[in-house]
């Protein structure tokens, strides 16, 4: 299955937000930030945040962009970069690493940001 990816998502940069750790085995595990809210919706947040995956433990090539998502990097760089250190895996990058960084931005654990912004 091919997913239609929106060009300008590749001209984004990724930048950060969650704390992570790199294991011996190069595998990063991220930890998802707790919920900023106040008041009586916090408590709902937080309860959403404690039952669902606060640590997520990516596989190598997903710990390979991770490490790639320095703020500076467009993951259009991004995906060149992980085709060549994964050749075998490289058909359909773009589109994987469009939807990988959707993921990763709507967990709150990446800001894509627009050059010149």
């Amino acid at each position: 299955m091919t997913v239609e990816v929106d060009p300008e998502i590749m001209s984004c940069i990724p930048h950060r937000l969650g704390t992570w750790q790199a294991g011996g085995d190069g595998k990063v595990v991220v930890e998802r930030p707790k919920p900023q809210t106040r008041g009586l919706g916090a408590i709902l947040d937080n309860l959403r945040w404690l039952m669902s995956h606060p640590k997520i433990r990516l596989d190598e090539l997903g710990s390979f962009v991770w490490q790639r998502c320095d703020g500076v990097a467009t993951l259009a760089e991004i995906a060149e970069e992980t085709t060549g250190a994964f050749p075998d895996r490289a058909e359909g990058m773009d589109e994987r690493l469009a939807l990988f960084a959707t993921a990763l931005h709507h967990q709150g654990l990446v800001e894509l940001r627009v050059p010149g912004e």
